[in-house]
């Protein structure tokens, strides 16, 4: 049977919890994203050295399991930084940080690995004369880069970009194994006294499944809105091929007469 008493009583407490997992997340993926798109810029640009060196970053963090990841991070990083903190003459003490500084750390590297090949490819997939027409009218490289060429790309990336936040809103439940008392971790000691796994899990799955739902329906919204800078962006150059992948060629013919 349900305990139903334990559901109405435990629910308020899981949900003070939502808060650290929310936080985790979006501070893990503004740091990523940020990371990921330097890691595609350089990768793009084939800067000598850092273009071979992001490379084998992306391909390392891509085959480290998110749980081994938070490992290292948890226990070898406090290790390493307390031993150069020595070697300086100085004692740091690792202890004064808190677990969630050490999950969103492995949660950012996990993130940028990723982002990076979402960003490298939507780069990739905006028109080349999109930049040739921001030289004509007098744009640096740098300008044309992020006032033309990146809005476009971002437009094309959010769909994947939004698959990877949700799915890093879900990930940030291994942060239990690290000390952090986010949503899973909570319903879990909750859940131990009387062995209300059940419930507990019932409860999780609801609340993970509320949260999914209404980021979701943010990234979609957001998602709408860049797909129409993208269009406008592109009539005003008068690019006839990007307009037909968007209107079909009788809507493009009927945009341009």
């Amino acid at each position: 049977m349900i305990n139903i008493n334990f559901i109405l009583e435990s629910t308020p407490k899981i949900f003070e919890a939502i808060p650290i997992t929310l936080i985790m997340a979006f501070v893990a993926a503004a740091l990523g994203w940020l990371l990921g798109l330097g890691i595609a810029l350089i990768r793009k640009s084939k800067v000598p050295v850092l273009s071979q060196i992001s490379a084998v970053f992306v391909s390392f963090m891509r085959g480290v399991p998110m749980v081994i990841l938070l490992y290292i991070s948890y226990y070898a990083l406090p290790i390493m930084i307390y031993s150069y903190g020595l070697s300086i003459g100085i004692t740091i003490d690792v202890n004064l940080v808190p677990p969630a500084i050490y999950a969103i750390i492995a949660l950012t590297l996990d993130q940028a690995a990723y982002s990076s090949e979402v960003f490298r490819s939507s780069l990739d997939a905006v028109d080349a004369g999109q930049m040739e027409a921001s030289y004509s009218i007098g744009m640096t490289k740098v300008q044309g880069l992020f006032r033309i060429v990146f809005p476009q790309s971002l437009a094309i990336a959010i769909p994947n970009l939004s698959g990877l936040f949700l799915g890093l809103v879900k990930g940030t439940s291994l942060a239990y194994y690290v000390g952090v008392y986010e949503i899973t971790a909570t319903a879990n000691l909750l859940a131990i006294p009387a062995y209300n796994f059940i419930e507990a899990y019932i409860m999780t799955t609801f609340i993970y499944e509320v949260i999914s739902f209404v980021l979701n329906k943010l990234f979609l919204i957001i998602e709408n809105r860049l797909k129409k800078f993208r269009i406008e962006a592109v009539l005003q150059k008068k690019n006839i091929f990007e307009v037909v992948n968007y209107y079909g060629i009788h809507g493009a013919i009927r945009k341009h007469s």
